[in-house]
């Protein structure tokens, strides 16, 4: 259940693993596990015991040539610091990284329910006099993460002394050449564009970035009596700190995403009824007293991040690292690598 060792097989570490959370959160039998689907990063997995309880555990790929890009319990350190802060989190419950239990550190939180909102297709299924309410909810609660007191909380150490832009651009770089399966020249031509753009950008304090903040990483509710709002906002993985607009301009790559780049068309916030995305910077400088004249280039910046992190999805696709995940298929893997080029031929001319 958490993680693959080649001296041992999976069903005697599933079972290993099991074990040790049963006897560390009081799991009644029977305990069961079930992957969770939505995930191309690191694998969730929701595990069930005999008296209803559940628990949502985050183990890194079974192949991950990256090293720290999926350090669960750094991300388990993020959300546990954001417990009692405005920003809604599931509650840390358990952290393992004992190799005797299994071959990948995980970690454990409690269940939190509600909806992701991971397709056009649910952003469909909320109330249209709801969907701007919900647009605009996306937004406040990201000016409520960027509020947060880095030192109160104990996430002061995250911070750094190179500049936000200049460090993505050397990290996702660096990356580029870990994953790349395939010369793609738009990545490189993206890169160019983005370090001439670097000097123009108005400097601004460090606030913590999600990283991957949209619809599909948060869990809403979605009572049908009452307007649905925000329970949860999930995967940390790639939270840092850094310049404010960044979490804004992955959703702006996210709504403006070329055709062929998102399963199912388009992103769920770019469905009829929810806030343009001119109008999400607007409530977003209104929240935050930031401006947004530079957000172009951190839709940018943000959607060759994307296109470096879909490669990596391709390459373990292709590695067999995501099998009994879903989408683990050659097929799939093809789709992945035409991702990479749609991204990041959309950067290289938003900055063109």
């Amino acid at each position: 259940m958490i993680g693959v060792d080649k001296s041992r097989s999976r069903d005697a570490e599933n079972a290993a693993a099991t074990s040790w959370l049963a006897g560390e959160l009081g799991l009644a039998e029977p305990v069961s596990t079930s992957p969770i689907s939505g995930g191309w990063s690191n694998i969730t997995y929701l595990v069930s015991d005999g008296t209803g309880r559940r628990v949502v555990v985050r183990r890194p790929p079974t192949s991950d040539p990256t090293g720290g890009a999926h350090d669960v319990l750094r991300e388990a350190a993020v959300v546990s610091a954001l417990r009692d802060t405005a920003v809604p989190v599931p509650v840390v419950v358990a952290q393992c990284a004992d190799p005797a239990v299994a071959d990948h550190p995980f970690y454990a939180t409690e269940f939190v329910p509600g909806t992701v909102v991971s397709s056009a297709e649910v952003a469909h299924q909320v109330a249209p006099e709801h969907r701007r309410e919900l647009g605009f909810a996306l937004v406040d609660a990201l000016a409520d993460l960027q509020a947060v007191d880095l030192d109160a909380v104990g996430l002061g150490s995250m911070r750094r002394r190179t500049p936000y832009l200049q460090r993505q651009l050397r990290r996702w770089t660096e990356q580029w050449r870990v994953t790349a399966t395939a010369e793609v020249p738009a990545v490189d031509r993206a890169a160019e564009r983005l370090a001439a753009a670097l000097p123009e950008i108005e400097p601004r304090a460090d606030v913590l970035v999600h990283g991957d903040y949209r619809f599909g990483n948060v869990l809403i509710d979605d009572t049908p009596s009452r307007a649905p709002t925000i329970n949860a906002i999930l995967d940390w993985e790639l939270a840092t700190t850094g310049h404010p607009l960044a979490d804004l301009g992955f959703l702006g790559a996210r709504i403006q995403a070329p055709d062929g780049v998102l399963e199912g068309g388009i992103d769920p916030s770019a469905v009829a009824g929810y806030p343009a995305f001119d109008e999400l910077a607007a409530r977003f400088t209104a929240r935050t007293g930031v401006t947004t004249d530079d957000l172009p280039v951190f839709v940018a910046l943000s959607a060759w991040r994307w296109a470096i992190i879909v490669e990596g999805i391709a390459r373990r696709i292709t590695q067999g690292a995501m099998s009994g995940m879903g989408g683990g298929t050659a097929e799939s893997a093809a789709w992945h690598h035409r991702r990479v080029e749609l991204l990041a031929g959309f950067a290289a001319d938003l900055l063109g």
